[in-house]
This record gives structure tokens, C-alpha cells and sequence, in this order.
């Protein structure tokens, strides 16, 4: 959508399609249109407006954006009023999930941003279906339609368009505009930043986070500071450590015997899913190898420890899990196949680079005795065989995709 409220449709090649990935699976239907949304939104809109002004009144904002912010909120809620139907209640929707938060200065940016959207696509445009995404001509934010919730900000769609600028080797211009206004939408949590969902969504209240969104923004936040040189970015991605130190519900690190799994969302501590588990892991492993970072490094570590035994539990003999008694959907066995492989081929090749470095100090013919903190790919290698195997019975025919 311009700044004019026109919208296009286009295929952006560095946005990821929408998958089953943002969809819950085995949890709680989403609600439907929330019931009575003019009080909830005035009650969202009331903590909103306090938010604002004390935030303002403690110097964390200036007072130009406190009335910028509060300007927002009114407006919105003026244009809700003079719509209808379905228009005014996902503009209503969206207000109403703040007034379930602690809205804490570092949150009302994203906050208000979210705002704005609703009332910018809704004001000028219809309501959208499920699974619908939405870009706007002024910002890099991947937005999309959740039912009864309005348009919010799909982070994992979001760096995951930040990787796609980076692998399709656009302008850095171009990344560095979009890692600063990503970086610019972090929220303190768990002892360093997040980036929050701030909706209702399988049965959980906002804001909430998740470790494959926080590990994709690890990932790409690491290969713009690489590809640009600048360590802001880095500096950003160390921060964002926090949550995979911290156990649920503000992190989503859960201890196990083995080391640690890393949750998909962190108001379901009890929840294991495969997929989500393993693409966290490879976030973790990115910005560790980049940065040259020995806290990412050990909590990597730890969670590979964990993998290794999931990767096995997701193995049916004939398919695999989604999560633990729940077969996965082609989709997503396709998708859990590819983050195994992910997970191969990284650690196949840092056991190449630490036998190629051995050889480099001590000669060609030095042989590793020990690979210590360079774990075997063998579990994740087999499994990604396997799971080709299982969607080639399926299909009856040799697909790789």
C-alpha cells in the first residue's frame, strides 16, 4: 500500500511465502472476531494514552512523539467509528490487545506502529483474509492477516525478508534500511531485546516470543552486519541472546537432561515443536559462526544436545512428527526435512574447517582425535535421508522439493 492508501498486488521475491509455519497446529482455535470490540478497544486505547504520557513524563520519550503517539491512537479510533462491519472491528481488535499489556517505552513504538497499520490498510482498503500479507510503500515490516486480530507485524515473515535481500545480494542500501528499522522495533525482555508478538495466537496472550523468529532475526541481523561491516547490527544480535537464557514466559529456553530445548512460543512451556526447535538452533549457530560469538556458541551447544535426541523423536519410521503424536502435513515434513538438513550441513562443515585449520598448524596429514565442541552431523544427516525417502514413497515418484 502507497501513501496514498493504494493497494498493488505483487510477488516480492525476498518475502517468504506464507507457510503452516505461522499457523498453530495441535493448540487452541484463534478467536474469532472478538464481541463487544468498542469497549475492549477504549480499554486498549486508555492504556495505550497512559503509556504514552508516562513514558513521556519519565524522559524515555520526547514530548513531539508523545503527541505524535497520542495523535495515532486518536485517530484510529476516529477511524473505526466512522466504519463498519468488519473494517471497524479488526482496527478495534488490534487497540484491544493492548489493554492486556504492560506497555513499557521500549514497547510503545512497535505498539503504535501496529496502530497505525490497522487504521492506514482498514481506513482505505478491505478487511483481508487469513494468511494475507501486507506490505507498505514506507517501511520493510512484513504485516499479516490473523483472524479477529487485524494486520500484525509477522516477525519470522519480516527476517526472513531481511535474508531474502541478503541472499538475492540486493543493494545494501537496501539491507541496511531494513536491519535498522528492525532493529529499531526491539523490545527490552529477558535482560536484553525481543521482538514481541503482540496478539492473541494458539491460546496465548501478548506480547509473547518465539524462538524461531528470534533466531531468524539472529541469522540475518549477522549477515547484514557481515555483508555491511558494521557491527551495530552484531551489537543488536548479541542482545537478542536474552530470550534463549531465559526460561518461559519471558524467554524460551526450557532446561532438559540433555541441555536445553527452545520453545516455539513462550507462554507454551510444555510444548515441543520440531521444526520451530531446530530452524531457533540454526539462527543460533549463524550468528555464533559470524560474530565469532562463544555465548551464542555454548548456547547452540546446548540446544544441539537436546536436537539430537528430538531429531530421533521426530522420525515415525515411515514420516514424521510436527510434534511429539501429531503427523506432520506435507508442508510441514517438508519444512522439518529442510531444517534437518540445515542443521547436517552446518555441522559437516565445521568439522571440515577444524580438520582444515588442524592441517593448516600441523600439516597435511594431521588427523582430528577429537572434535570436542564440533558435534557429529550423523543423526541430522540420516534423518534428512530418511525423510527424502518417506516423501518419495508418498508422492510415488523422485521429487528433491
Amino acid at each position: 500500500m502507497d501513501a496514498n492508501g493504494h493497494a498493488t498486488v505483487r510477488v516480492d521475491p525476498a518475502i517468504p511465502a506464507e507457510s503452516a509455519l505461522e499457523r498453530p497446529s495441535g493448540s487452541p482455535a484463534l478467536p474469532a472476531t472478538p464481541t463487544g470490540p468498542v469497549p475492549a478497544a477504549a480499554a486498549g486505547a486508555s492504556r495505550l494514552d497512559a503509556g504514552i504520557r508516562a513514558a513521556a513524563a519519565s524522559g524515555a520519550i520526547t514530548a513531539a512523539t508523545r503527541d505524535e503517539y497520542l495523535r495515532v491512537v486518536a485517530r484510529a479510533r476516529g477511524t473505526a467509528a466512522r466504519l463498519g462491519g468488519s473494517r471497524r472491528a479488526a482496527i478495534n481488535a488490534a487497540i484491544a490487545n493492548f489493554s492486556r499489556m504492560t506497555l513499557t517505552p521500549s514497547r510503545l513504538r512497535p505498539a503504535i506502529e501496529t496502530v497505525r497499520r490497522n487504521a492506514q490498510w482498514f481506513g482505505s482498503h478491505g478487511a483481508g483474509g487469513w494468511g494475507g500479507r501486507v506490505t507498505f510503500s514506507d517501511s520493510w515490516l512484513v504485516w499479516q492477516f490473523y483472524p479477529g486480530q487485524g494486520l500484525q507485524v509477522q516477525w519470522l515473515g519480516s527476517f526472513g525478508r531481511l535474508n531474502g535481500l541478503y541472499l538475492s545480494k540486493s543493494r545494501d542500501s537496501k539491507i541496511r534500511s531494513m536491519a535498522r528499522e528492525m532493529a529499531s522495533m526491539a523490545v527490552e525482555r529477558a535482560g536484553g531485546v525481543a521482538w514481541e508478538y503482540m496478539f492473541q495466537f494458539g491460546g496465548g496472550r501478548p506480547p509473547w516470543v518465539s524462538a524461531i523468529s528470534q533466531g531468524t532475526a539472529l541469522q540475518s541481523l549477522a549477515r547484514a552486519g557481515h555483508r555491511l561491516k558494521d557491527r551495530e547490527f552484531l551489537r543488536v544480535a548479541d542482545r537478542a541472546l536474552g530470550i534463549f537464557r531465559t526460561a518461559p514466559p519471558s524467554g524460551v529456553r526450557v532446561r532438559t537432561s540433555r541441555g536445553a530445548h527452545y520453545l516455539a512460543y513462550s507462554y507454551a512451556p510444555g510444548q515441543r515443536i520440531f521444526n520451530q526447535f531446530f530452524q531457533g538452533l540454526i539462527g543460533l549457530h549463524d550468528y555464533a559462526r559470524i560474530a565469532d560469538d562463544g555465548g551464542a556458541r555454548r548456547l547452540f551447544l546446548d540446544g544441539e544436545k537436546q536436537a539430537r535426541v528430538e531429531v530421533r523423536q521426530s522420525d515415525t519410521g515411515s514420516w514424521s512428527y510436527y510434534q511429539p503424536g501429531e503427523y506432520s502435513t506435507i508442508e510441514y515434513h517438508k519444512l522439518l526435512r529442510d531444517f534437518v538438513r540445515g542443521l547436517c550441513d552446518r555441522l559437516r562443515q565445521d568439522r571440515e574447517q577444524a580438520v582444515s585449520r588442524l592441517r593448516e598448524k600441523k600439516g597435511p596429514d594431521a588427523v582430528m582425535e577429537d572434535f570436542g565442541d564440533f558435534p557429529d552431523p550423523a543423526p541430522y544427516c540420516i534423518t534428512t535421508q530418511r525423510f527424502y525417502n518417506y516423501l518419495y514413497r508418498r508422492l510415488g515418484r523422485w521429487n528433491p522439493n
